[in-house]
């Protein structure tokens, strides 16, 4: 998938400002699957106009630029059922947290506890983000449009992989408390015995 696709897609529902389809990526439906800079997503707008895939509408604003409404062209459409027919395939992971897994041992326990605690109240705030969404679709399940469901669908998975994260995050701080819990209480130990000889 591309970030044209992506685009197209939120125009295929409806016409959409440039400043729309940003606020889509940025707190929207998009931001449960995709990551674009708003740099990103009016160069791309630009290059979709300019093949054809989009259109748009200017509309005056009294002492400002013309507001640009987008909408998908007939050739912008096929374009997205040609890829909407094709198999689509997981993306590849990239996570920081993989790494640090890999080479946490080199640094005190107390920094990857840190970022891992950071990195869980992150996702619950996303969590919270996300079921947001939901707030138009969920109390209307068995009246939505088919169209509707799939948003609602997609949300479920954006708020399920969020809730994994946290999840994940307080088995890992418990796994490592329990680790380096034995390691604080033998330190203790040894400085008890070693004080004990002194005296």
């Amino acid at each position: 998938m591309a970030l044209k696709h992506t685009i197209l897609a939120f125009l295929s529902r409806q016409p959409l400002s440039g400043y729309d389809v940003a606020k889509e990526f940025g707190e929207g439906f998009g931001s449960c699957f995709w990551k674009a800079s708003q740099q990103q997503i009016y160069a791309e707008l630009t290059k979709l106009e300019q093949q054809g895939d989009v259109t748009y509408e200017a509309i005056p604003q009294p002492g400002r630029l013309d507001k640009k409404i987008y909408s998908i062209t007939e050739q912008g459409q096929q374009i997205l059922l040609d890829w909407l027919t094709k198999p689509c395939e997981p993306t590849a992971i990239r996570e920081d947290l993989g790494v640090m897994g890999l080479a946490g041992h080199l640094v005190p326990s107390s920094v990857v506890i840190r970022e891992i605690e950071r990195r869980r109240q992150f996702h619950i705030d996303m969590v919270q983000q996300v079921k947001k969404l939901d707030a138009h679709f969920a109390p209307h399940l068995d009246s939505l449009e088919l169209k509707d469901l799939y948003m609602h669908l997609i949300i479920r998975r954006g708020i399920r992989y969020q809730e994994d994260w946290v999840a994940w995050c307080n088995e890992a701080l418990e796994a490592i408390a329990q680790a380096v819990q034995p390691t604080s209480d033998r330190q203790v130990e040894e400085r008890q015995s070693s004080g004990d000889k002194t005296g």
